[in-house]
């Protein structure tokens, strides 16, 4: 079994697309506004090794992310969920060391792509609850968080923000994916190992999770600045020069 009880830690991501030096952090609130949200989602399969085998799962991405941005427009993906349904068959290491629920951090890597540009951001601790284990020898038990080959584990959390520098098609889409497994005893105390990591990695094309329309900034179809907006004075008029 391969143990980890490493929490990655949150650090600010740069990408350079579209030949502009792009800030990238889970920090920074967005200080644009965005005309129009789609709810994009998507099915990945992964290849995940556990130590009784390897699995392939399901995996489901969702965001809300905008339909359109203009170049150097910061954009923060929303309501970011993952959910990973583990079969039963993965479940076996820890219902052998008594384990009674399962919680996880998912490590979620995101392949922004804006022409010919293209860079990796980390959507890193992103927290699955506990969820019960399912008794050996029974099936579903009713729970929205089970199924009747194992659990589901939906893991949320804020994730870092993204811009474009050219104009034209943009794409995010779900890349490698790491889980960090937490079990824990009936009475709430961690087995004997606490934890187990799983790098899984998709088994066939990249599949977008969402596609943005990039406009040019600087275009006249950009919106202009409003003078008379709270914290800016509106300009003066300018009076005609005095001739003799």
């Amino acid at each position: 079994m391969t143990l980890d009880a490493r929490a990655a830690a949150r650090r600010p991501l740069h990408l350079a697309l579209g030949g502009a030096l792009v800030v990238a952090t889970a920090l920074i609130p967005s200080a644009e506004s965005v005309a129009a949200d789609q709810t994009s989602e998507v099915t990945v399969p992964y290849t995940c090794p556990f130590p009784s085998g390897t699995e392939q799962v399901e995996v489901e991405v969702t965001a809300v992310l905008p339909v359109t941005a203009r170049t150097g427009q910061t954009i923060r993906p929303q309501d970011v969920s993952v959910a990973v349904p583990l079969p039963r068959s993965a479940l076996t290491q820890f219902t052998a060391v008594e384990a009674a629920t399962l919680s996880a951090t998912a490590e979620l890597t995101v392949r922004n792509t804006n022409g010919d540009h293209t860079a990796d951001a980390s959507w890193q601790q992103l927290e699955a609850p506990e969820v019960a284990l399912p008794p050996q020898g029974e099936g579903e038990n009713g729970s929205e968080n089970t199924d009747a080959d194992g659990v589901v584990l939906t893991a949320t959390g804020e994730v870092p923000t993204v811009a474009f520098g050219t104009p034209g098609p943009a794409t995010l889409a779900p890349a490698g994916l790491t889980l960090t497994l937490a079990s824990f005893t009936e009475d709430g105390a961690p087995t004997t190992p606490p934890h187990l990591t799983v790098v899984c990695a998709p088994d066939d094309e990249e599949r977008p999770l969402a596609r943005i329309t990039v406009r040019d900034g600087a275009s006249p179809t950009a919106p202009a600045p409003d003078p008379t907006a709270p914290g800016e004075d509106p300009a003066e008029p300018t009076a005609p020069p005095v001739r003799p």
